[in-house]
């Protein structure tokens, strides 16, 4: 089994151009069809009451870094998500990319996750 190296240097791309591609590619749908396996990468935190007014979020909801891997169990996507007590996903009901596995290519956003 080869590694993609997901770790190594990225080439930067904007916050559009990582969304977009992290859209057409499918990542979370294939998430949701079980196609990609998904795991709590970094934190797992419960926003704080100031965070939560901010970003008009109920109580228990939980700030989560997360990694997509494929089925040799390499990472192909890191996303950031706000994930409610409900299990339902926060702001707009889609994780935000942070870094991607795609055309044999790490590319990766320079925004901060919170």
């Amino acid at each position: 089994m080869t590694t993609n190296s997901f770790w190594s240097e990225p080439e930067w791309v904007s916050n559009e151009s990582i969304q977009e591609l992290f859209n057409e590619c499918q990542y979370f749908e294939r998430v949701l069809a079980g196609e990609l396996k998904q795991r709590i990468f970094h934190f797992d935190n419960h926003l704080k009451l100031k965070q939560r007014r901010k970003l008009n979020e109920p109580k228990c909801t939980r700030s989560q870094i997360v990694v997509y891997y494929d089925s040799d169990g390499q990472p192909v996507a890191l996303v950031h998500q706000y994930k409610r007590k409900t299990g339902e996903l926060g702001q707009s009901g889609k994780p935000d990319p942070k870094r991607l596995f795609i055309s044999n290519k790490i590319i990766a956003t320079k925004e901060s996750f919170q």
